[in-house]
């Protein structure tokens, strides 16, 4: 009875407390039809093609390998949806963190050209799932990740369950991962919602799936469906959906990009294309503005009218510049990525054919730029103009070429000015590296820089001094007959240093042995006093001095085998002994003559053995001439000159003991003819 009477008067509590004791054991949770933070209105989009747009992907463990798969390709379809326009697109994904923790957020991309949009995809591609513990659903950092993004456009793509909030784990009371939906949940997702609201982005909400809650969609986006949000019954169905909503505002618009090649010309640092912006384009067809700036991706939309028949845009062309054709064209086109046929036009295209009306049109202008020169001149201190340098020149790629004058670099045929042509813009160095025979090189650098501006540039005139020319070096002139080496190869004398003495002076040795003191006073060589006694070749001259002809005829044999003396005061001197010997030795007997010989022997200028094969009647003579002989000769062979004052004694020496010999020999024979009487 007690327990009848408490059931009938507790019934509904207790049956509240079951049911929520039940969801929190099995993870469930009531979801809130109305959250307790109030929706802002979403706001309109901007009428024109170019949004930035931002595709926001679930990858919670919900998601099948396979819708992961296709919220990729959805993602992928609107870049490639919006080649060609001034659109960019951005991607972001979450799980149970905001950004996801495995995959880098896709930042903001420019999808004007074809390879930008390739680029974009590629990192789509690459997008991961999430590790399972991490897979839960945290709308609140998936939008709240934009925050100050400044996006036009947010796709929010997700199964409508949101189960985190915040980051969980790093704050007190946010413990759960994603195991149930909350109030506050919903509430946090709510909040980030009007951020991005109130900083004028559109979220778009996509709930993908049979089990889709649209209550909790239109609280994070609003409550017109089809605009505001779309519930699409399977993420196959995503890639169409999400491709017409970014496309939308480009229908019916022509888009044109302008692309920059600065890879024109010699020299230059960049090649690869780069968009062009603040370039004016022009269209008679468009009805919102015939004439348009291109924005920092290079691209301009206009609206056109309709139908789109004959289509025509324009470029204004800049200083430096030039339309560059593609394949003959001025321009490429495409008509919802289909390529359509254009003729040329002055600075510019007209379709050829006519395209529908919410076709979105895409065309893209390339220019380049036109490739510059630069000129200088090479002068003189006077201004004349120099011919046969050679310079430098340093790139803005940073290698060094080579301008000889008139070479194959120089287009300018006038000797001493140079042109350089074909050169990509940039900075150039120049520094000469040779300069025209006579004259000093310049240390001067110069730098300019070819632009748009200037295309022909034109370094200041190169200034050469003329180089100091060498002074000749009296002391050396005057020592040149001393170098043992310079008289070597144009005197036949087998001793170049004795040549070069003598060509001193040429009188010295002439009067050597005739006038001793003049000899004396005459010499300038002190190498002059060189013992000849120590001369191992004295004994082969020697022979010599028995023929009077023998100074007359000298020897220029080098080796000396040749024994004849290339002193002419020596020859000299071996002549006049021998006449004076001869006379005194006339009338003289054997005796007296041997006498003589035993006297000249005793001669300590005399060189022992030097003649022993002469006849008794020149033996003094040949002992004479011997002696002189070997005092011309040096230690190493050669002959070395007798021109000092020890060389004139030396002659004067051998004179006087010729005289007194002979007088010796002319008073003997006189006391033996007496004796003999």
């Amino acid at each position: 009875m007690f327990i009848r009477r408490h059931l009938r008067r507790h019934g509904a509590t207790i049956l509240a407390a079951s049911v929520l004791a039940s969801s929190a054991l099995f993870g469930f949770s009531a979801v809130p039809a109305q959250a307790a933070v109030e929706p802002l209105p979403n706001p309109s989009l901007p009428e024109k093609c170019g949004l930035d747009i931002s595709v926001v992907l679930d990858l919670s463990n919900s998601l099948s390998d396979s819708d992961v798969i296709d919220s990729k390709e959805a993602a992928k379809a609107v870049s490639s949806g919006l080649s060609g326009t001034p659109s960019r697109v951005s991607v972001n994904t979450f799980a149970t963190f905001g950004p996801d923790g495995t995959n880098e957020p896709i930042a903001s991309s420019s999808v004007s050209t074809s390879e930008s949009v390739d680029s974009l995809n590629q990192r789509i591609d690459a997008l991961q799932r999430v590790p399972q513990d991490s897979g839960g659903t945290n709308w609140d950092r998936g939008l709240g990740q934009l925050d100050g993004k400044s996006h036009d456009l947010v796709l929010f793509v997700t199964d409508g369950k949101p189960t985190a909030y915040g980051e969980p784990g790093s704050e007190r009371g946010n413990s759960d991962r994603g195991t149930r939906t909350d109030q506050i949940d919903v509430d946090k997702a709510v909040e980030s919602s009007n951020s991005l609201k109130s900083q004028g982005s559109k979220v778009v909400g996509l709930g993908v799936g049979s089990g889709i809650n649209e209550d909790n969609i239109k609280l994070v986006s609003g409550p017109a469906a089809n605009d505001d949000y779309y519930v699409i019954s399977d993420y196959s169905e995503l890639t169409k959906q999400l491709r017409e909503i970014a496309a939308k505002s480009c229908r019916g618009s022509l888009n044109v990009t302008k692309l920059i090649d600065p890879g024109v010309g010699e020299h230059g640092s960049e090649t690869a294309k780069f968009r062009g912006e603040g370039w004016t384009i022009s269209s008679p067809d468009s009805v919102d503005g015939v004439e348009k700036l291109t924005n920092s991706d290079g691209t301009v939309s206009f609206k056109l009218k309709t139908p789109a028949d004959g289509v025509q845009a324009f470029e204004e062309q800049q200083d430096g510049y030039r339309l560059q054709q593609q394949s003959g064209a001025n321009a490429v086109c495409t008509a919802d990525g289909r390529e359509v046929g254009t003729k040329n036009i002055d600075n510019g295209f007209e379709l050829t054919e006519t395209v529908d009306t919410d076709a979105i049109i895409s065309c893209q202008f390339v220019n380049e730029q036109i490739p510059g020169s630069l000129s200088w001149k090479k002068i003189d201190e006077s201004g004349d103009v120099l011919a046969g340098a050679e310079f430098t020149l340093t790139g803005p790629d940073g290698h060094d070429f080579v301008v000889a004058d008139n070479g194959e670099l120089d287009v300018n045929d006038t000797a001493g000015q140079f042109e350089v042509t074909d050169l990509a813009w940039g900075e150039y160095t120049l520094q000469e590296t040779r300069a025209p025979d006579g004259y000093e090189i310049s240390e001067e650098t110069q730098t300019v820089a070819v632009n748009g501006d200037d295309l022909e540039q034109v370094f200041s005139d190169v200034v050469n001094e003329k180089s100091e020319t060498a002074t000749p070096d009296s002391d050396a002139n005057m020592n040149a007959s001393a170098d043992p080496e310079a008289d070597a190869g144009d005197d036949a004398s087998a001793n170049p240093e004795a040549d070069a003495s003598t060509s001193t002076d040429p009188g010295a040795d002439a009067g050597a042995s005739s006038d001793p003191e003049a000899d004396e006073n005459s010499s300038n060589d002190p190498k002059a006093d060189v013992d000849a006694s120590s001369d191992p070749g004295a004994e082969s001259d020697a022979n010599v001095a028995a023929d009077p002809e023998a100074g007359v005829d000298a020897s220029t044999d080098p080796t000396g085998s040749d024994t004849g003396s290339s002193d002419p005061g020596i020859d000299a001197s071996a002549t006049t002994d021998q006449g004076a010997e001869s006379d005194a030795a006339t009338g003289a007997d054997p005796a007296s003559t041997a006498e003589a010989d035993s006297d000249a022997n005793q001669d300590p200028t005399s060189s022992s053995g030097s003649s022993a094969s002469g006849s008794a009647d020149g033996a003094s003579a040949e002992r004479s001439a011997s002696s002189d002989e070997e005092s011309d000769e040096g230690s190493d062979g050669g002959h070395l000159p007798r021109t000092g004052a020890t060389g004139a004694m030396t002659f004067g020496g051998l004179g006087l003991l010729l005289v007194i010999g002979g007088i010796i020999t002319v008073i003997v024979s006189k006391r033996r003819s007496t004796r003999q009487a």
